[in-house]
């Protein structure tokens, strides 16, 4: 059984949710290799990740894999009524609402996304650094543009907000200005600022947005908490895992603007206990570094020494490495994306994925291929002399033949049907003029007395 999905950041199983919740979820499940399982670090094709291979079956997202690891017994049988519809409400209330937060605190802040694609920068290819992370910006602003934060940066609020001189407050207010012209003049000077004005600033009304979105969230998470150990009771769940994999991605990475880490640690105490619980019991933290020097083991014997001399909890594998299919396939997609007619209607990267049809993921591939090797193939003959193109022949012209086609005689047989041709235009023009030429007429007119 394979699990793959995206590669690991910020200390975390992978730097997207469902992914380091899957991850979780097998952990949990298969604890002390009950079940024999890998992790293998690829990217992202077509949203599908996570995936899991098992034998013949490809299921795609959290959910379905949980549906599959647990089966339909396990997954209900010991949860009462009560427990399962919990259960699912929470996993409803992680997926509708903990996506929001990633997307602002991962990629909608601009410093933020620095970092982040920095991180992208050490797991992918080189190809798909240039494909990828934008691609997920793009869709993070789509998802959060409701929220009217997709275009403004979060910072820290300065100390001074008026941006104003120190000794602007004090003009015009001597005691001998007359009110009218204090009226006038107050027009022409910088308006001061109030706490209406500030809060009413994109910055500012962000700010109070984010904590309000974060409070949002994590205030029902951990009144569901409660004094438990876990959401749902005193046992583990797969909502469990499900909010490890939002949670630990908003709690461990380190920012420049952290205002979700900072929220969480301040006000959620229990919330920020319970990630570090599940985070440290099913050994879920997880070096880059480590992960990708698995790459260099060509045996699985040097795979499993690799492992423990880097004390690794998971059963990770050598990433994938991408062929010239894979590169042709997403960077010929990608291309085809920003040609108006070419390009797929707008779409936003969904929780719940579906998979393409083959043809359909493959073509632009077998296009190129084809056009390709078609040229090189016309190149190749025409080069070796397979195909001969005409160079310094005579031109030949196709239609009806001439008389100068056929030599002197022909030529000569041209004149003569010429001067024939002149000879009757001639003829015809002098017998237009005869017929349009006015005729004279005497006429003697004889009176009475004679001539």
């Amino acid at each position: 059984m394979e699990l793959y999905v995206l590669g690991p950041a910020f200390g975390c199983p992978s730097i997207d949710a469902q992914c380091s919740a899957a991850i979780a979820l097998l952990q949990w499940r298969y604890p002390d290799g009950e079940k024999e399982w890998k992790v293998i670090s690829t990217h992202e094709q077509d949203g599908q990740l996570p995936l899991l291979a098992d034998g013949n079956l490809r299921l795609g997202g959290f959910g379905n894999i949980a549906r599959h690891i647990l089966g339909a017994g396990d997954y209900n049988g010991q949860l009462d009524a009560k427990d399962h519809a919990d259960l699912t409400a929470a996993s409803s209330f992680l997926e509708a609402n903990g996506q929001n937060l990633l997307d602002i605190s991962l990629y909608v802040s601009f410093e933020n996304y620095s970092t982040t694609r920095s991180a992208f920068t050490r797991i992918l290819p080189q190809h798909a650094n240039f494909i990828i992370p934008p691609r997920r910006r793009a869709g993070a602003r789509a998802r959060t543009e409701h929220l009217g934060v997709s275009s403004i940066d979060i910072d820290n609020v300065h100390d001074d907000l008026s941006g104003r001189t120190s000794n602007v407050d004090g003009v015009g207010k001597e005691q001998n200005f007359e009110v009218e012209a204090q009226k006038r003049a107050s027009l022409l000077l910088p308006r001061k600022d109030t706490l209406k004005s500030l809060l009413k600033r994109p910055e500012h009304a962000a700010t109070f947005k984010m904590h309000a979105l974060a409070d949002n969230f994590f205030g029902p998470l951990q009144d569901m908490l409660g004094d438990k150990s876990y959401l749902i009771g005193e046992q583990m769940t797969s909502v469990d895992c499900q909010a490890y994999g939002y949670l630990c991605l908003m709690l461990f990475p380190r920012l420049p603007h952290n205002w979700l880490h900072l929220a969480m640690k301040r006000k959620y105490a229990k919330l920020v206990r319970y990630v570090e619980r599940i985070h440290a019991a099913l050994g879920l933290h997880v070096n880059v570094d480590d992960v990708l020097s698995l790459s260099n083991c060509k045996t699985d014997a040097d795979l499993e020494g690799r492992r423990k001399a880097c004390d690794m909890s998971l059963p990770w594998c050598s990433p994938t490495s991408a062929n010239f299919s894979d590169i042709v396939t997403m960077t010929l997609g990608e291309l085809m994306q920003h040609v108006p007619l070419l390009k797929t209607p707008p779409t936003v990267l969904a929780t719940n994925r579906v998979k393409a049809p083959l043809w359909q993921r493959y073509l632009p591939a077998f296009v190129a291929a084809t056009v390709g090797s078609t040229g090189l193939g016309v190149y190749y003959a025409v080069r070796n002399g397979l195909i001969i193109w005409p160079h310094g022949e005579q031109a030949h012209i196709f239609g009806r033949k001439r008389f100068s086609d056929f030599g002197h005689l022909g030529s000569a047989l041209a004149g003569v049907g010429l001067l024939t041709r002149q000879a009757q235009g001639e003829a015809a023009y002098q017998q237009q003029q005869d017929a349009g030429q006015p005729v004279h007429v005497d006429v003697a007119v004889q009176g009475d007395g004679g001539a």
